[in-house]
């Protein structure tokens, strides 16, 4: 088992997210989500995709920044930005594409917490 896919994906994770959150003119206070959902991505992806690319701590690096940063991407497409509000000005916008996101979110994360557990599972050379 190599023990350098979580420490790996941790890096690359912190690397797009703060690489993305200078590019990005959204607030900050999503950037906890962002990060979980690209940190679960790297590491599923890492799992279920053939290395390719150079090979450093006996990890190939080249999936890790692919999917991290295509799923950034996809992500940055998918969320719209959260309009700032005056203190003054009421909120008369529905709740539903709040609700919506959130359920999304939820979704997400066990979907790819699955992911990574059946990632292990079909790898008959790691022992969980």
């Amino acid at each position: 088992m190599n023990y350098y896919i979580i420490p790996a994906a941790i890096l690359i994770t912190v690397i797009v997210t703060v690489i993305f959150s200078l590019i990005s003119k959204r607030p900050f206070s999503g950037l906890w989500f962002f990060f979980l959902i690209i940190f679960l991505i790297t590491w599923a992806g890492h799992l279920w995709i053939t290395p390719f690319g150079p090979v450093a701590l006996g990890l190939s690096w080249g999936p890790l920044f692919l999917v991290s940063m295509f799923f950034s991407f996809l992500i940055l497409t998918i969320v719209p930005p959260i309009p700032l509000h005056k203190k003054n000005e009421a909120k008369n916008e529905e709740d539903g594409p709040l609700i919506a996101m959130g359920m999304f979110f939820w979704i997400i994360i066990i979907l790819l917490i699955l992911s990574i557990i059946f990632g292990y599972y079909k790898s008959p050379n790691i022992i969980v």
